[in-house]
């Protein structure tokens, strides 16, 4: 969910850049820890189903730690269309974000198309079920698309991640931003808090996971404050809006949620961002801004892309165009184990159809055809 801040990041970040001369400072901090990008390896398909096991390079290190997969190098499917995946961590701290601890809570890509001018968001559900790559390095099995980022090849992290959407859905994803529970909520503070259109159920889920008995919260989730007022446009600070923007378990009008109703609410935090941040802030608190991300955020952002961004961004009426979820409401199933019978929580569709209409919607054209039909999986009820 984290990643909802990222688009603020991606878009003042770069008009920072353009206009003050504090770039190269701030982007060095952002870059310390980020994931090298190498080329491709060849041959990578394989025909294996079973899941191998998890692979973890030790080092001289007293608490080995497993090793970021690196960025494979993929060549732009489109030089009008710049896309960056912008990743939401459940870590709690810096420390686990460079470390890769954390798994990726919500993944988004912010797609710009220079020529269009216009943005569109895609969020990946968390529990898509995915071709995954293996400790072989090569895509040998299927499991959900949030495991990439923590497990699998030498500990997965930014590089495992991107790879696994490029394979499984043609894209071109060469670089990231990544932001854990912590920073999220701080960079919200930073820029005043956002008022939001809450209902009572959303208000009920708030002041519970402040005040009920969840273990797994963050403390920057137990430390909050509670809503006390009535339903309707509500301001919210950054604690605040890291709840509701995680929130999966209420639904329109108080029914019951599902993860849908979760990317639907980051998305939403993440224009709300937007508008506050282009509309209400100035040069200077754009900088003072972007200094202060450098503290929460890993990007492998290159000054010059940075500074392109800026004087699109400066230059061109950009836009929200559209939203997408992969996997589309009600174009999945329950994946079910062949050999125990047993239904589990992956989101199985076609990964063949779902790439080619990503593809057309980013880049106005299927670009990796399918060489036949897919058996397209029968849809269950959501919930």
């Amino acid at each position: 969910m984290s990643k909802v801040m990222k688009i603020i990041l991606i878009v003042l970040l770069v008009i920072v850049l353009a206009i003050a001369g504090v770039g190269t400072y701030v982007l060095t901090s952002m870059r310390s820890k980020a994931v090298e990008t190498v080329e491709k390896p060849q041959d990578l398909e394989v025909t294996v189903t079973e899941e191998p096991e998890v692979f973890t390079v030790l080092s001289e290190d007293p608490t080995p730690s497993p090793t970021p997969m690196p960025i494979w190098e993929e060549e732009s499917n489109d030089e009008n269309v710049i896309n960056i995946l912008l990743i939401g961590t459940d870590s709690r701290s810096n420390d686990e974000l460079e470390s890769s601890e954390g798994r990726s809570d919500s993944m988004m890509l912010v797609s710009l198309n220079k020529a269009d001018g216009e943005i569109t968001l895609v969020s990946f559900m968390r529990d898509s079920r995915v071709h995954r790559i293996g400790s072989s390095g090569r895509f040998t099995f299927y499991n959900k698309l949030n495991g990439a980022y923590r497990g699998g090849y030498g500990g997965g992290g930014p590089g495992e991640l991107i790879a696994t959407l490029n394979e499984n859905f043609g894209l071109d994803i060469q670089q990231y931003v990544a932001i854990g529970f912590d920073g999220f909520a701080a960079l919200i503070d930073k820029i005043g808090g956002l008022d939001v259109d809450l209902d009572q159920a959303e208000i009920n889920f708030i002041n519970d996971r402040i005040t009920g008995d969840h273990e797994l919260e963050p403390d920057i989730v137990k430390n909050a404050t509670t809503i006390k007022t009535d339903p309707g446009v509500t301001h919210l600070d950054g604690a605040q809006c890291l709840i509701y923007a995680r929130n999966r378990h209420t639904g329109v009008d108080g029914g019951d949620g599902n993860d849908f109703d979760r990317v639907n609410r980051q998305q939403e935090i993440i224009q709300l961002v937007f508008d506050k941040v282009t509309s209400q802030m100035n040069e200077q608190s754009v900088l003072a801004l972007i200094s202060f991300a450098a503290n929460y955020v890993e990007t492998n952002m290159e000054l010059s892309t940075m500074t392109a961004l800026a004087k699109l961004l400066l230059t061109t009426d950009i836009s929200f165009d559209s939203s997408i979820t992969v996997p589309e409401a009600g174009s999945y199933n329950y994946y079910v184990d062949d050999e125990t019978g047993t239904k589990t929580d992956q989101l199985e569709f076609n990964l063949k159809k779902a790439a080619a209409n990503l593809q057309i919607a980013l880049y106005g054209a299927e670009l990796t055809p399918t060489p036949e039909p897919t058996e397209e999986p029968t849809p269950t009820p959501e919930g």
